[in-house]
């Protein structure tokens, strides 16, 4: 979605940086990601980016509940 001025010339759209997509990931696995960082997600990010950053999230936490779990039960 990009907005217009009123001199007809596009404004430069944000992308969304990499610690917002991490950011948003980790809300979105939680399932408290806030509304308007949905909505913005959609509109400025890159789908390709966004798989890559989900991805990493995941086994982000999927090695940290390992890490957990070997240290409790030795």
């Amino acid at each position: 979605m990009s907005t217009f001025k009123k001199t007809g010339q596009q404004e430069s759209v944000r992308q969304v940086s990499w610690m917002q997509m991490v950011g948003s990931s980790i809300a979105a696995a939680f399932g408290v990601q806030s509304s308007s960082n949905r909505e913005r997600d959609f509109s400025h990010g890159d789908i390709k980016k966004f798989a890559v950053a989900g991805v990493l999230v995941t086994f982000a936490l999927m090695f940290a509940l390992i890490g957990i779990v070997q240290w409790v039960l030795p």
